[in-house]
């Protein structure tokens, strides 16, 4: 549905700026102006028809025809339907748009496995919108549909999924840097598919495995995404290009010289882009018992094309649950019921090297960018490589929360990092553990190691345990300020050869800390239980 809405976007997009009668004149010339965006093809082999309807020009997009100009083949059949869209001029220079159909559709791909096939329906769809050409985007629209079902099926595995009642809107202003700034939403209630995973073909039917099943379901899902600075006039502009030499396999210096600007012209591309979805309820019903989340999503936040650019990552999940594992009992508790992984990298310098590329790149060359733009961009990004940036994560558990923050940068491509880590609960997470020893003797090397890692740490006036772990590009590491590992050894290329290892004894080795041999050797074993 969503390629559907972005065709109606390019098809308005490349309407008259101002309002004029709806007549034959009109679709002829609304016609021609298709055709710079979409192809003479397009027009001549009625791919894209434009008619006077009423008040309005009836612009349909015909994938049928489309999939009759592909060379003939036997690997992939099509049917998506007519999918078409209403345009009415008003007075003030915008545009209406409607449309109330979404086609269905069928694919079909024989592959060396078999058969494999994907079919789709929407119903009750509606969509409505005002185009403004003055900023070459919608200044608001909305949509709209009662279900969608799709179906697939393959050798290995068959899928059916559904969802209703969703809905939309996308809003549009101009930006004050340049293009546009945009937000949009879309959500829908009572998603449900079903995942039906088939053992490979085999000729004894005996011994073939069951079919396995594992059904998703969830309350709601929602997605949004906002963008600042779009540059989609100059998007267009370069679609423009392309389809007007698509046919060509080499370009005149005028032409790439051309092409360049444009491309320049549409730098950063946007200053900011962001985008997320997130489920409510989600059940997954396995083979093993059922899993549950009570919400889950993920977030992209990216910068345009700049000197030094962010690029984020998030996914969230809470409210985890879990059938009955085949795990000891004692560690259910430490199960995960939320959690949150956080991480991009920031200082990154794409504009320098889009803008060297542009300037090295030359189509008509074998190697459209030189061996020594390759060196240069290479030596440029070891000399000043992107910092890596882990924002607040956790893993919280019915006891505790366990998070992390910091920063990982890099000099001569050895990392340095700063991370902050904290833990709440400490205390009964050891309690839990002591307890859970009582029936399994073995558990208590892991109380040792804890109470060790809370000697490391740093109790806050919350009563949270916090470790600040440092590590520098020599190979030192040290937490909360205290040294627990030295620099790496240096080794000068020059003496490196097969005789030169580190010690088998690790205690030779004044990098790493190790019990105190006498100490530890002051008591005798205790005896193995019986």
């Amino acid at each position: 549905m969503r390629k559907l809405f972005l065709i109606s976007c390019l098809l308005v997009a490349t309407t008259p700026v101002h309002a004029q009668a709806v007549d034959v004149s009109g679709a002829k010339a609304l016609t021609e102006l298709l055709s710079n965006y979409l192809g003479k093809k397009a027009i001549e082999k009625n791919i894209v028809s434009v008619v006077p309807d009423g008040d309005s020009y009836r612009i349909t997009f015909s994938t049928a025809r489309l999939i009759e100009t592909l060379p003939k083949q036997d690997y992939f059949k099509g049917d998506f339907g007519e999918y078409s869209l209403l345009i009415k001029p008003v007075a003030d220079g915008s545009w209406n748009v409607s449309s109330t159909a979404i086609p269905g559709g069928s694919v079909e791909v024989t592959t060396p496995e078999g058969r494999e096939a994907v079919q789709w329906s929407v119903d009750n769809a509606n969509i409505n919108g005002t185009f403004d050409p003055k900023i070459g985007a919608f200044s608001k629209a909305s949509f709209s549909y009662g279900t969608v079902k799709m179906k697939t099926t393959s050798p290995t595995q068959d899928v059916e999924a559904s969802v209703n009642s969703a809905k939309g809107e996308m809003l549009g202003m101009a930006a004050p840097s340049g293009g546009i700034d945009f937000s949009s939403n879309h959500s829908a209630t009572n998603f449900l598919e079903t995942v039906t995973v088939k053992s490979p073909p085999s000729g004894d039917v005996a011994t073939a495995a069951q079919p396995m099943k594992i059904v998703l379901s969830g309350g709601q899902i929602g997605a949004n995404a906002e963008g600042k600075g779009l540059r989609n006039l100059e998007f267009l502009e370069l679609w423009k290009f392309f389809i007007a030499h698509v046919d060509e396999t080499t370009l005149k210096d005028q032409e790439q010289a051309d092409l360049k600007a444009k491309f320049l012209a549409a730098l950063p591309f946007w200053d900011k882009l962001s985008g997320a979805y997130q489920f409510s309820d989600l059940n997954v019903e396995t083979p093993i018992g059922p899993f549950a989340a009570k919400t889950m999503s993920q977030q992209i936040d990216f910068d345009g094309i700049s000197k030094s650019g962010g690029y984020h990552y998030a996914l969230r999940t809470n409210g985890l649950g879990y059938p009955a594992l085949p795990i000891p009992a004692w560690s259910v508790p430490f199960l995960p019921t939320d959690v949150e992984f956080a991480f991009g990298t920031e200082g990154l310098d794409l504009d320098t090297v889009v803008r060297a590329a542009v300037a090295d790149m030359d189509l008509s060359r074998a190697k459209p960018f030189s061996d020594e733009f390759e060196a240069n961009t290479a030596a440029a990004f070891m000399a000043n490589p992107p910092k890596m940036v882990i924002n607040r994560s956790f893993i919280r558990t019915t006891d505790t929360e366990l998070s992390v923050e910091g920063e990982v940068s890099f000099t001569a491509l050895k990392p340095e990092s700063h991370t902050t880590w904290e833990m709440s609960n400490f205390d009964a997470v050891v309690a839990r553990l002591t307890t859970a020893s009582e029936q399994e003797p073995e558990i208590k090397n892991y109380i040792v190691f804890a109470k060790l890692a809370k000697d490391f740490g740093t109790q806050l006036p919350n009563g949270h345990i916090q470790w600040i772990v440092d590590q520098k590009s020599d190979g030192s590491v040290s937490v909360n300020g205290n040294p627990v590992k030295g620099p790496d050894p240096v080794v000068d290329p020059a003496t490196d050869d097969d005789t030169t290892t580190m010690p088998d004894d690790p205690t030779q080795d004044d990098n790493v800390i190790v019990p105190d041999d006498e100490e530890d050797n002051s008591d005798p074993a205790p005896p193995a239980p019986q």
